[in-house]
């Protein structure tokens, strides 16, 4: 099934204190009981959100706030099923590595088996299209091989953070989205181009040096330089 947010009728929890983890409804809010029953069956489970101001948006913690599932959440593990996260930011493409983590928080809380999370921005948008193939493809794949649940808490854990992106920092993402820039922008000869490979390049030296605070100030010179040749080339109708 498909389900958009903005077509739900969503309201906050207003912690009443009723017996909602018991019987999986909302007294107060029928759109949210029915939303949850609708959702007990599926076998897996896709959420693509957007980012705003370094996070999830507001209907997705609405949602994760009304949501019950009926396998138990971590503390008891019982789920054999797995989620595939994708996180869409816009503008400046910070956000999103940030915002998985969150999302990724949330499906390990109730025992999902967490499939490689994929960020996405403008830069990246046309190879993120065949990524979030490849994703779907490998949640159906751990479907059909059939999944356990997890042993423990622990174990869960563990699994969550073996998962890309989820021990990275703010600078970690920026990182990644210089290189999204560096791909995507590869083969050009424009000054700014090559102002965007050298300050990435000084970047990775430094890093590799553990100078993180040199690191993050090539890697906003990187940025900012490649961030304006992809509008340039936005403009001029050659971004790929």
């Amino acid at each position: 099934m498909l389900m958009f947010l903005a077509d739900e009728d969503m309201s906050p929890c207003i912690g009443c204190g009723g017996n909602c983890w018991d019987t999986l409804e909302c007294v107060h809010d029928p759109a949210s009981a029915a939303r949850n029953a609708s959702l007990q069956d599926v076998d897996g489970l896709v959420m693509a959100v957007p980012v705003y101001c370094w996070q999830m948006n507001s209907l997705t913690h609405l949602f994760i706030d009304k949501m019950r599932w009926n396998t138990g959440s971590v503390l008891e593990p019982k789920n054999t099923r797995a989620a595939f996260g994708i996180a869409c930011a816009g503008g400046s493409g910070t956000g999103c590595v940030l915002a998985l983590q969150a999302l990724y928080r949330y499906f390990y809380n109730w025992a999902f088996h967490g499939i490689k999370p994929l960020p996405v921005t403008r830069f990246n948008f046309a190879q993120a299209l065949e990524e979030a193939y490849a994703g779907g493809q490998e949640l159906v794949a751990a479907l059909r091989r059939g999944l356990q649940p997890f042993p423990s808490l622990g174990a869960a854990m563990a699994d969550l953070e073996s998962l890309p992106y989820m021990m990275a920092g703010p600078l970690d993402e920026l990182r990644l989205i210089v290189k999204q820039l560096q791909q995507g922008l590869a083969g050009s000869s424009s000054a700014l181009v090559q102002q965007l490979f050298a300050e990435a390049r000084a970047a990775e030296e430094d890093w590799a040096r553990g100078d993180r605070q040199s690191a993050a100030a090539r890697l906003s010179l990187a940025y900012a330089a490649g961030s304006e040749a992809w509008d340039e080339q936005e403009r001029t109708g050659t971004a790929r």
